[in-house]
């Protein structure tokens, strides 16, 4: 009797496993993003956009890319934990992706590839080339009066004085990951390009102390001034599909860069334009030249673009200003 009762309780089970696949139950770990067409891009990672269910807002960027079959992570946010939370939300699967970009050095843009290193350990990943993330550089250890040297004895000098052209030799947060740095804008594959730019306002090394009191002050220029960011540029029918991360360079000069190496227009710019610090005034001129001097058509502004920036672009560009919040499927 226990026997067939319990015969009849897995016969029961199997058939009611079969009765939920019939019915389209999720199926677990289903990867929904390649049921999403070509061209097409998710915003993984930001603080506004519609409530929607198990997606957590945070200040930072990420968006996923589906180009020409290739699919593409930019960016990775602020913070791993609320990073995987939204790519397991959105049922996207990491293992699956061909690269990942970091746009620039900033946590609130690379904390979640600590994640996606966990679950696809040997991903390609695309960083600018800067010193502070293990490019190799070569670093002046000398100072700022080589004849010093010359009266010190070897023990007392850098490398026994054998220090010219000296480079890190680095290992740092992302030892041993599949890791290439980007000097110059670059067709990395056809149709993808990555765009070179460096911020004159951020950086490393950018004042030291009696820098206003020397003599001679280009002798103490910091040599790694400048933040060093890349975009990601994808050619289509209609002009270049343009992927910035915080824009710190300016939204200009990286589309100016843009054009200038596609020889292409721009159909639209996606990301973070890092408007926040601008007035009214500004951003109408800066519309304005968007719009009639760069010619670009459409925009998608994300992240750090700010309140005010949303809406004076959304004004001047109607229909053509596509939102672009947390979880948002854009077709470009």
């Amino acid at each position: 009797m226990k026997k067939a009762l319990f015969f009849c309780c897995i016969v029961l089970v199997f058939f009611s496993c079969l009765e939920n696949n019939e019915k389209g139950a999720p199926i677990e770990n289903k990867n929904v993003f390649r049921t999403i067409e070509e061209n097409t891009v998710i915003n993984l990672y930001d603080a506004f956009g519609e409530d929607k269910e198990d997606l957590i807002k945070d200040f930072g960027f990420s968006c996923i890319v589906k180009y020409n079959g290739k699919t593409i992570l930019f960016d990775s946010g602020t913070n791993a934990d609320i990073f995987k939370n939204n790519v397991e939300a959105l049922n996207i699967d990491l293992s699956q992706i061909d690269f990942a970009i970091a746009s620039h050095s900033h946590f609130d843009h690379i904390n979640g590839f600590d994640y996606l290193l966990k679950v696809n350990p040997n991903v390609k990943i695309y960083f600018p080339f800067d010193l502070f993330w293990g490019a190799n550089i070569p670093f002046d250890v000398s100072g700022t009066d080589s004849t010093a040297v010359d009266s010190l004895d070897k023990r007392m000098q850098y490398f026994g004085g054998d220090f010219k052209d000296y480079h890190f030799n680095q290992t740092g947060r992302f030892w041993n990951a599949n890791i290439e740095f980007i000097k110059e804008s670059t067709e990395i594959l056809p149709g993808i390009k990555l765009i070179s730019t460096s911020s004159p306002n951020m950086g490393y090394f950018n004042r030291y102390p009696n820098l206003d009191a020397c003599e001679n002050c280009e002798s103490h220029n910091a040599r790694f001034n400048g933040l060093k960011e890349i975009s990601l540029s994808l050619e289509s029918e209609e002009g270049e599909i343009l992927f910035v991360g915080c824009s710190h360079s300016t939204v200009e000069k990286i589309i100016t860069e843009t054009k200038n190496y596609t020889k292409n227009n721009i159909d639209m710019v996606y990301g973070g334009f890092h408007l926040l610090p601008y007035d009214r005034t500004a951003l109408i001129g800066l519309t304005s030249r968007l719009k009639n001097d760069l010619m670009v058509k459409k925009l998608a502004p994300a992240h750090c673009t700010g309140h005010l920036a949303f809406k004076i672009l959304q004004d001047h560009y109607g229909e053509d200003y596509i939102f672009a919040g947390l979880g948002e499927i854009v077709k470009y």
